[in-house]
């Protein structure tokens, strides 16, 4: 039988130590380009699903043509973001 106290947290098991000080000594940099690669890859996929579904299961190729465009653009920005960010 599952116990659902298991999955408690116990008192003094919270994160490693010196996790707080490397947070707070992360670049602005990373903090900015993590923002904007998760962000344009979300709204690419968004934009890109949404087309597919509007061109394949409701004929509009125009619009859905767009979508899809626009969402590949975002997600080869986000692709660029990552790819810059690691070789600096």
């Amino acid at each position: 039988m599952f116990d659902p106290f298991s999955v408690i947290e116990e008192e003094g098991t919270g994160p490693p130590d010196g996790l707080e000080d490397s947070i707070q000594r992360a670049d602005a940099a990373t903090f900015w380009g993590f923002l904007a690669a998760a962000g344009l890859a979300q709204a690419g996929l968004f934009a890109a699903s949404l087309g597919l579904m509007l061109a394949g299961f409701r004929g509009q190729w125009t619009l859905g043509g767009v979508l899809i465009g626009g969402g590949v653009v975002a997600l080869a920005l986000a692709g660029g973001i990552v790819r810059w960010h690691r070789r600096r």
